[in-house]
């Protein structure tokens, strides 16, 4: 079983590089938001299959990560509970520092990019990209994923 769920896991990012190139391999664009080559998805194919995937994907690749770590974060923390009272010892503020701070800290980091990639497909991407703010929320998005792998090294450092 955790060899198919691996498999699952491995082929569910390439549905979209193996549509892309089924649909229409020469649509091609430069993206002056992160500075990327996209796809431009001009093709009307794309107005029902790009909502279904970026919903789909959006939802497993993000939203469901956040709520496993702030359940096995929870989790932790009432089994810790349990072990310092069945023990008499005192609880170790360190380890439950790290548990928090990290599950807070990826939840933060990654959350933007979850209502960011919601609204485009919920609005539709040419909606979405047309408001003011989409620019600049969909930078620091982006950015802000970067503030988990920077920060993970001070949660560590300061609770360890």
């Amino acid at each position: 079983r955790a060899h198919l769920v691996c498999a699952l896991i491995w082929f569910l990012p390439l549905t979209l590089p193996f549509t892309l190139l089924l649909v229409d391999r020469d649509d091609e664009a430069f993206d002056y938001r992160v500075y990327t080559c996209t796809y431009q998805f001009t093709s009307s194919v794309w107005k029902v299959l790009l909502r279904v995937h970026d919903i789909v994907v959006s939802v497993i690749l993000t939203l469901i990560p956040i709520l496993v770590i702030i359940v096995a974060a929870a989790m932790i923390l009432s089994v810790a509970k349990r072990v310092t009272k069945e023990s008499r010892q005192g609880l170790k503020w360190q380890g439950i520092m790290t548990v928090v701070f990290t599950a807070g800290v990826f939840s933060i980091a990654f959350l933007p990019n979850f209502v960011n990639d919601i609204g485009e497909s919920l609005l539709g991407a040419e909606s979405w990209k047309s408001k003011p703010f989409s620019v600049s929320f969909y930078r620091v998005a982006r950015s802000v994923e970067s503030v988990n792998v920077i920060a993970n090294f001070f949660i560590y450092c300061l609770t360890v």
